[in-house]
C-alpha cells in the first residue's frame, strides 16, 4: 500500500490572539487585544470580520503592513 503523506495548509488568517503573539514574535511590537481592536476599527490595520462576528486579519496584508506602515501607527 503506497502511503501519501498530506501537508496542513497554509493560514491564511490571524485570530485577534494569533495577531498579538505574531506582532511579538516577529515584529517585537507588545500590544493589547484592545488596541489591534482600536486600530481595526480605525482602519489603521487590515482586517476583516468574519460571519459570526470576530475579526480576522489576513496573514500576507499583515506581514505587509508590518513591512510598511507598522511604524506609523504605533508612534
Amino acid at each position: 500500500m503506497e502511503a501519501t503523506h498530506f501537508t496542513k495548509p497554509a493560514k491564511a488568517f490571524y485570530s485577534t490572539d494569533e495577531l498579538v503573539a505574531f506582532l511579538f514574535d516577529f515584529a517585537g511590537m507588545t500590544v493589547t487585544k484592545g488596541t489591534v481592536f482600536k486600530w481595526s476599527m480605525a482602519g489603521k490595520i487590515p482586517c476583516q470580520k468574519a460571519p459570526n462576528g470576530r475579526l480576522l486579519f489576513p496573514v500576507h496584508a499583515i506581514q505587509d503592513w508590518i513591512q510598511g506602515d507598522a511604524e506609523k501607527v504605533e508612534a
